[in-house]
């Protein structure tokens, strides 16, 4: 488990230090907020499209070859990002890199293959700790190297870093992951069929259902976020990556060292529905901050929220279905974040571009505090 989790680290970090570039990047082709997001949209679109079929091929042939391949296929997305010279270029290396970002779920479904049921929830918010940690030194790393300056980041320097990133992840995978294959005899690779299946079990349909509305409003903050610093403080890439490594290090603390004892207290559902809670409450904080102090508050909250939330939720969705089908399911609900993850953004950008800069966290805060009660009871008829 300690080597799947050095390889999900490295290449997070990999993956990290694009996140406060992206928005600053596309404006320097002139990018209004909605294209902004269209940017954020389209490696969801295609994430979308390929989740579900390496999820089944990690089922046939291995979760291994799976996460080789998908981690090349990252390091070639990054380096036609760093050469990038139109917006269109952009669109095109974003799209590539959806296509290929099989590598997580693939390695959440490895993590499953090796733990058991008891001890499931620990191992995920160790994964998390490990997906959080990545995300304190990429954004911080990613920062630093774009540059403080809205109006002229670095766009090649942080690219490249996460090339080299991965392709350390990469060698450590080839050297130090043994393979593990469940046996399946069932063809899962349609992304439709996939999700109508496990749409038609109704614990599951319930589950997938919470993922989908809290990655909708995460996203939406997510891909505007920058956008609405630069507008509320004048931030550039470097101090959007040092707030984002802050949320990484609020994750990091929730799900390496709080998770399994809150859960072996209070239990997967509470946890699942405190952690909406806050997240709710947090994008309420970003629409009324107007200091540097309050803009981290909010971020914490948020990064608490989904820190219970996230471990939990994919607990509760592994343990529905027969380890055979683990792969399968982390592909679907994938598949549906990813859905998630293109609605979100997409309304998010016409939100801050007609509606303004706190409309999208306003709107945020009020679908997950209207749906808050009937989500609770969607948990708990899960674990019945």
């Amino acid at each position: 488990m300690i080597a799947l989790l050095l390889v999900v680290v490295v290449d997070l970090i990999g993956f990290g230090i694009i996140i406060p570039l992206l928005p600053f990047y596309a404006e320097t082709y002139g990018a209004s907020p909605q294209k902004v997001t269209m940017l954020m949209v389209t490696f969801s679109f295609f994430q979308f499209m390929a989740a579900p079929i390496w999820g089944y091929l990690s089922d046939k042939f291995g979760r291994r070859i799976i996460i080789w391949i998908t981690l090349i296929g990252s390091i070639i997305a990054y380096v036609l990002l760093a050469y990038s010279q139109t917006i269109y270029g952009l669109f095109f290396a974003r799209a590539f890199a959806g296509f290929m970002a099989g590598n997580i779920s693939t390695a959440q479904a490895y993590l499953t293959d090796i733990t058991d049921k008891n001890n499931r929830a620990k191992a995920m918010g160790l994964f998390g700790a490990a997906f959080g940690l990545g995300f304190i030194l990429g954004p911080a790393i990613g920062g630093i190297l774009a540059g403080p300056d809205p109006q002229n980041p670095n766009v090649f320097l942080p690219p490249i870093a996460a090339a080299l990133l991965s392709s350390i992840a990469l060698l450590l995978a080839v050297f130090t992951l043994k393979d593990t294959r469940p046996k399946v005899t069932d063809n899962k690779n349609k992304r439709i069929t996939s999700l109508v299946e496990a749409l038609r079990i109704p614990n599951l349909r319930q589950l997938i259902l919470l993922s989908f509305i809290v990655t909708v409003v995460f996203a939406s903050m997510e891909s505007t976020f920058s956008l609405w610093s630069e507008r509320t403080f004048y931030w550039g890439a470097e101090q959007n990556g040092y707030i984002f490594a802050f949320a990484g290090i609020c994750g990091v603390i929730v799900q390496g060292f709080l998770i399994s004892p809150l859960v072996k207290r209070y239990g997967e559902s509470n946890l699942c529905i405190f952690g909406i809670l806050l997240l709710a409450l947090g994008m309420l904080s970003v629409s009324i901050s107007y200091l540097n102090y309050h803009a981290y508050f909010s971020m914490a909250l948020i990064a608490f929220g989904l820190g219970l939330f996230m471990p939990t939720i994919s607990t509760l969705i592994v343990n529905i279905v027969s380890e055979d089908r683990r792969g399968w399911v982390l592909g679907v609900n994938q598949s549906v974040s990813s859905l998630a993850r293109i609605i979100g953004p997409a309304i998010a950008g016409v939100l801050f571009e007609f509606y303004g800069k706190n409309s999208p966290y306003i709107f945020g805060s009020l679908i997950l505090l209207l749906f808050l009660a009937s989500l609770r009871n969607f948990i708990k008829k899960s674990i019945n």
